[in-house]
């Protein structure tokens, strides 16, 4: 399953390396980063070793937690959630 983060600044004091690696860190064993362009950050999450859903919670709490702006989305199948909703 792909997972999409649409944002336009990174938290203030992250690269992009920061946020990639740490990231990677959160998903452990549940999905990584797979590549991404210019705003956005593509996520793998595995569907067949754990519940996808825990994933996208940990992804948009690590959002919030690292303070990502106000204006950053997840897309999950289509679909634009705010980080923050």
């Amino acid at each position: 399953m792909e997972m999409y983060i649409h944002y336009n600044s990174l938290p203030e004091g992250k690269t992009l390396t920061d946020v990639v690696g740490e990231l990677n860190e959160v998903l452990e064993d549940v999905g990584s980063v797979c590549g991404g362009e210019a705003g956005r950050i593509d996520l793998d999450l595995e569907d067949q070793r754990a519940n996808p859903k825990h994933a996208q919670v940990a992804v948009k709490a690590y959002l919030q937690r690292v303070e990502f702006p106000r204006d950053t989305a997840v897309e999950i199948g289509g679909m634009e959630i705010g980080v923050y909703e």
